[in-house]
């Protein structure tokens, strides 16, 4: 799968090579102290995530790249995170999910803004996954970057999606990009979901988003010691880029530019807020005209450059468990329609 990805999106390597340098040049003023920790990964996944290093090598082998730059790349936020850069916050996002009665039907979304880095906004593909064994699945994510890379659905109609949460509690374990394509590949109910996510060990700085096509929701918070769930009280769950469970409420840290610090609280309560008031009333209009809001600078879900250079949203995707289907929009969402895809899962 990896050497066929690498192969398909070729004609994006120039792209894929300047995101990669970028990431290195950041990387070098860390590495140093991000050095052992990269060692302590490669060696915990050659035991526990082989297929995860396969699909690494195989994209390497597809775009003719050199392993061990294209590795530091890979985990570069990890990286960059172990060592509490003071610019490691780069990574946004804002994701709900929600289903009746908070939605206007039965249906249920997954919603995510995909805020990252600008260089990854040309990079952007959806992908389908025909594995030899387990779901069929569609995913979005990066030319050249591995696993399920933002978010994806699959043939069951589980969907997923993650966020980034600079943390303190990271040590070895595994990838969001990693647990998140075995969920798609293996799962098809939340609450087997949140089994398989409780029996793995994570590296942590992050949160994953789930729904399955019955409307069960939950966000699993990732760390690497501890982990904590958040169910839905009224029917919709929301994550943003920091933690919010008992368990690791206290083990993340805001970072970055003074001007962006607070706004992933600030989207949270916006996001938690809207679908409190529009109970019944959400549905993929609103779901558009949310995700493509502004307002204050430090609650806007919309991220623009403006904003801060590392707050900038480069996608938006809208996935429907039920009917399996999804709507996606790149770039700004409010400067570009929301495309209507119905993948076949053949």
């Amino acid at each position: 799968m990896g050497y066929q990805h690498g192969r398909q999106v070729v004609d994006m390597r120039a792209q894929t090579l300047f995101a990669i340098d970028r990431r290195l040049e950041t990387l070098q003023q860390v590495n140093i102290k991000a050095r052992p920790f990269a060692k302590e990964l490669y060696e915990l996944w050659e035991k526990s995530a082989t297929t995860t290093l396969d699909m690494l090598k195989g994209i390497a082998d597809g775009l003719e790249l050199e392993w061990q730059p294209f590795f530091r790349y890979t985990i570069a936020s990890y990286l960059l995170d172990r060592t509490l850069y003071p610019l490691s916050d780069d990574q946004g996002c804002t994701v709900w999910a929600a289903a009746y009665p908070t939605t206007r039907t039965d249906s249920s979304l997954l919603v995510k803004n995909r805020d990252y880095w600008l260089d990854h906004r040309n990079l952007q593909i959806l992908a389908h996954a025909r594995p030899l064994k387990g779901y069929k699945y569609i995913y979005l994510t990066s030319a050249g970057s591995p696993g399920v890379f933002s978010s994806g659905m699959n043939e069951a109609g589980l969907a997923v999606a993650d966020t980034h949460v600079v943390a303190h509690d990271t040590g070895p374990g595994l990838a969001r990009f990693s647990v998140m394509m075995e969920l798609l590949e293996h799962h098809n109910s939340t609450q087997s979901a949140l089994d398989y996510l409780r029996q793995v060990q994570h590296i942590g700085n992050g949160t994953i988003v789930i729904l399955d096509a019955q409307g069960g929701t939950a966000v699993y918070e990732t760390g690497h010691k501890f982990s904590g769930i958040v169910l839905p009280e009224n029917g919709y769950v929301v994550s943003a880029n920091h933690f919010v469970t008992p368990q690791l409420a206290d083990r993340w840290e805001p970072r970055g530019p003074e001007e962006i610090q607070g706004n992933s609280l600030k989207r949270y309560t916006r996001v938690s807020q809207a679908l409190h008031d529009a109970k019944g009333l959400v549905d993929i209009p609103w779901a558009q005209a949310l995700m493509s809001s502004h307002g204050d600078p430090l609650e806007a879900i919309c991220r623009h450059p403006g904003l801060g250079p590392r707050s900038v949203t480069i996608s938006s995707i809208i996935f429907q468990p039920r009917g399996k289907t999804l709507l996606f929009a790149t770039g700004n969402p409010c400067l570009n329609h929301y495309i209507h895809i119905n993948p076949k899962f053949q």
